[in-house]
Order: C-alpha cells, then sequence, then structure tokens
C-alpha cells in the first residue's frame, strides 16, 4: 500500500557551510520569536531561514527563502547527491532523566488522498498553517524538514533489524545541536538493501504522527500543480519526504500539548472559568520551593501523572495569579468511542465550545508545547490562562487513528521532532 522510495537529497557541505550541527532547527510550527533570533545568530547557513519563511524578516518571506536557497546552492553550501538514497537515523536524547535512542529512516512516501487509507492523519489541521506551506513550496521548490511518520513493523522485526544493523557502522553524519537531540545520519543508496525496506512496508499503513499540515499541504500543491499541467508519475511533487520509526521502537515518546487562552475578551475569560468551575472538582497543587516559572509547570506537567481508565483530567495554571489546580471532570459526558473519550476532545467540545465560538477558536486559543514559551506569556499578560494537558495514550492513539477520525489541531506532541536541514527535498522531473 504505501511506496517507499529513494531520493536524491540535498545535503549541506560542511567544507562551505562549516558545522552541520549549527545549521539545523526544529520544524516551523514550534519555533518561537525567541527561538528564531537565537537560530539566527546561532549561523548564517542555518535552515530557519528557509524553513520558517512564514515569520521572514522581509517584506516578501517565501521569495526571499528560495532566493537564499539558490544563493547556498550556487555557492556550494548546499549539494546534490550523487544517487538516489535512503537514510537511515539514530536519535539520542534525555527524557525524564533517562538517555534514550529512536531509530528510523528517512525516505519519500507517495502521497495519498487520505479516502485510500494509505496515510492516516489523527487530527485536525488550521487553514493559516497549510496555507503558509504552499507558500513556501511553491516558492522553494522545496521541502526542508521530514514528516514524522509511524508504521507496523512485519512479525519478524524486518525494518527494525536492517536499521539497527546500518546503524551499528560508520555514519555518514552526525548533527550535535545545542538544543536538540543528536541525530546520526546513514546515507544507503544500495537497491537491494531499499528493496527490503520497500518489501517489508508495501502492505503497511503510514500513520502521520508529526506534519498534518505539511502532509495537507504537499496534497494541496500537488494539486495547484495538476490543475495548470500533466503532472508524470514519478515526479517529486507526488511524493513527501518522512521519517520513518515503528511503533515498536522504544525511544517513541508522546507529551502533552497544551492550551493557552490568549485573547479572550473579559466575558470570555469569564465564561471559560465558569464552565471550568461546573463541569470539574478543583484541586490546588503546590510546586516545590525554589523553582522558575517555567520549571514549575515542568513539574506540574508529570505530577499530572498518565491517564487511567476513561477519567477526564488536565491542569489549570494562571486560573488564579500564580497557582495551579487540577480539574477533574466530575461527570465526563458519555463517549461512543475512543475519539469522544479523549481528554483533549472532552475539553474542546464540553469546557470550550460552550464559550468560544468556532470562528473565535483560532484566536483565543493557541496550542503549545514549551513551558518556557507559556510561563512568559503568563507572566507578560499576553495570555491569560493555560490548560496543561496529558499525553494521548498510544493504545488511544491507535485505534483513533486506524478508524479515520480526528482529534483536535496540535493534539499530540510526539518527541522529538526531526530536524529541518538534515536532508532536503528538491523538486524536479523525478525523486
Amino acid at each position: 500500500m504505501a511506496e517507499i522510495q529513494p531520493f536524491r537529497a540535498v545535503r549541506y557541505n560542511p567544507d562551505v557551510a562549516g558545522d552541520v550541527s549549527l545549521n539545523v532547527c526544529p520544524p516551523f510550527d514550534v519555533i518561537t520569536p525567541q527561538l528564531q533570533q537565537e537560530l539566527y545568530a546561532r549561523s548564517k547557513y542555518n535552515i530557519v531561514r528557509l524553513e520558517l519563511a512564514r515569520r521572514g524578516l522581509t517584506m516578501d518571506p517565501y521569495d526571499s527563502a528560495a532566493e537564499t536557497a539558490q544563493n547556498w546552492m550556487n555557492s556550494g553550501a548546499l549539494k546534490h547527491e550523487e544517487a538516489p538514497s535512503i537514510y537511515v537515523t539514530e536519535e539520542e536524547f534525555e527524557y525524564q532523566g533517562q538517555t534514550l535512542l529512536r531509530r528510523g529512516f528517512v525516505a519519500a512516501v507517495r502521497l495519498e488522498d487520505y479516502d485510500q487509507k494509505v496515510i492516516l492523519p489523527h487530527e485536525g489541521t488550521r487553514s493559516e498553517w497549510v496555507a503558509d506551506r504552499v507558500k513556501l513550496m511553491g516558492a522553494a521548490q522545496s521541502n526542508y524538514s521530514p514528516l514524522l511518520s509511524i508504521f507496523r513493523d512485519d512479525l519478524r522485526s524486518s525494518v527494525g533489524n536492517l536499521v539497527r544493523a546500518i546503524a551499528g557502522g560508520e555514519p555518514t553524519a552526525v548533527f550535535t545541536p545545542p538544543d536538540m537531540p543528536q541525530l546520526r545520519l546513514w546515507r544507503v543508496s544500495d537497491p537491494g538493501t531499499i528493496g527490503v525496506l520497500q518489501e517489508a512496508l508495501k502492505d503497511s499503513e503510514v500513520f502521520i504522527a508529526d506534519g498534518h499540515h505539511r502532509y495537507e499541504a504537499a496534497l494541496r500543491y500537488r494539486g495547484s500543480v495538476r490543475a495548470e499541467r500533466e503532472v508524470e508519475h514519478d515526479e517529486s511533487i507526488n511524493f513527501r519526504i518522512m521519517m520513518l520509526v515503528s511503533f515498536d521502537e522504544p525511544g517513541l515518546i508522546t507529551r502533552g500539548y497544551h492550551r493557552l487562552i490568549e485573547s479572550a475578551t473579559d466575558a470570555e475569560f469569564a465564561g471559560i472559568v465558569s464552565s471550568v468551575e461546573k463541569s470539574c472538582d478543583l484541586e490546588e497543587w503546590l510546586p516545590s520551593d525554589g523553582l522558575s516559572t517555567t520549571e514549575q509547570i515542568e513539574e506540574f506537567s508529570v505530577a499530572l501523572g498518565e491517564r487511567e481508565g476513561d477519567e477526564v483530567v488536565f491542569g489549570l495554571f494562571a486560573k488564579e495569579p500564580g497557582k495551579f489546580h487540577i480539574a477533574r471532570m466530575t461527570s465526563p459526558p458519555p463517549a461512543e468511542n475512543a475519539l469522544e473519550n479523549s481528554e483533549y476532545s472532552q475539553l474542546h467540545t464540553h469546557i470550550l465550545s460552550s464559550v468560544i465560538s468556532e470562528e473565535r477558536e483560532e484566536a483565543v486559543i493557541s496550542p503549545h508545547h514549551d513551558a518556557g514559551l507559556i510561563a512568559r506569556q503568563i507572566e507578560s499578560g499576553e495570555a491569560r490562562m493555560t490548560f496543561i494537558m496529558r499525553p494521548v495514550p498510544l493504545d488511544e492513539f491507535v485505534s483513533i487513528v486506524t478508524r479515520g477520525w480526528r482529534l483536535p489541531a496540535k493534539a499530540t506532541n510526539f518527541y522529538p521532532k526531526p530536524p529541518a536541514g538534515a536532508v532536503i527535498q528538491r523538486f524536479g522531473d523525478e525523486l
């Protein structure tokens, strides 16, 4: 079902671009304005200049990104690979006091409309973000960051065993960015090895873990090109680069995606608080002494624990200035399926939507995972309160996505996110 192909990636040339570790960045939707400036200062070749055209520093950010990318190609800072390849990956990172590894591989995956049940989404999207990615693809003719997608390996763990064997050799490139997981990359161009991967995954579904906006942008961009001309079967715009990770991989981590209440009117804010108080029992939670607000939020996120059974629990910060509360829905409305039963669906459907209209939702409710950003927004007064959310359990995720249902936008936060800039997909007549 899923078509996995090697591709001629564009990669940084360290002889011109210097330390490649300084040139990668997170995907566009998790880069705060503060981090953007730090990345700009880190290296004149940092990929943030291309990946985050939406918040570019010029009047025409998309064309500016395209021009910058072409200048880097002309100077040799970026170079096309000689042969189509896939890239085995190994990410090393710290999580809750443990050092974890997550292995997978980056390849080009043929775009499929969702109704084909080959590429499966699990959450909604915001039209503004999709449109932004379409504009960047049109101007730059490139994709700078792979999606994170999950697949089911066979009973013999054929893909996992092959990936581990390849990762035992000398890596092609190593990235050690200051504030991101270490990434080791092995380039594989041998047709026989690639064929084993293709055969093992030909009947597999691919589940989008992170990158719904970028995938839908790829579908929309392909559609716009098809409306103007005939698109050949193997043209690169028919594919999207993805980092593919097995469900069985021990380093596959999910975290909560929190909800900041930002541009709410006094009436809207009072309505949200009233809705919470009517629906939930509230218990004040006290952080440890001596922690910064960021550290308090991180400690609170861990203290909320993992979901048990059908309970509906989330955290509140700044319902009252500086205070944390644990909110437990006293009588969650009956849920007919896993989607309705999700804590994210319960929050949006039964607490927020009764106060915030659909037209106002994007302005008022802002999803964020970064505790530091949340702390700054609350302390500066730019946000009034935040809902601290627990991770969607992996079995709940599977139950929802395999049925074609969708959670609210930004409900899952798989960690870590594949970096932008390690391998780049450039459009052309073929992969």
